[in-house]
């Protein structure tokens, strides 16, 4: 087995590989808001004036910016055990996995005001 370079030994650290999956977890949320939701919509044969609006669904993580230093202010009741970044990672995966598994059961031909209240979280 090679000697890894120092470039490559930070490849194999398992704070960078948490970091990674975070990251890639943080960005999900506003790529199935935008994308992927506009074209299930749009199988659906939905209107295009509901499927425009429904870009107003991604405009939260757009501007996280202005609501993430409440985040930091207030402390969850995990934040105690877990820490305060750490409990609200926790909660709003939590919630963001049951957002998605819950439009999974529900069409957005039928109940567009339901999906996008799903899609909010």
């Amino acid at each position: 087995m090679s000697k890894l370079t120092p470039y490559l030994q930070v490849f194999t650290s398992r704070r960078i590989a948490a970091v990674t999956l975070l990251g890639f977890a943080s960005g999900l949320p506003l790529a199935l808001a935008s994308g992927t939701l506009q074209a299930w919509m749009a199988v659906e044969s939905v209107d295009i004036r509901t499927i425009g609006i429904f870009a107003l669904v991604g405009l939260p993580y757009t501007v996280k910016f202005l609501w993430s230093p409440f985040m930091d202010r207030f402390v969850p009741k995990l934040g105690n055990r877990l820490g305060r970044r750490r409990g609200w990672i926790l909660i709003t995966q939590i919630s963001l996995m049951l957002g998605i598994a819950a439009m999974a059961f529900n069409s957005p031909k039928q109940a567009p005001m339901l999906i996008a209240a799903f899609a909010l979280p």
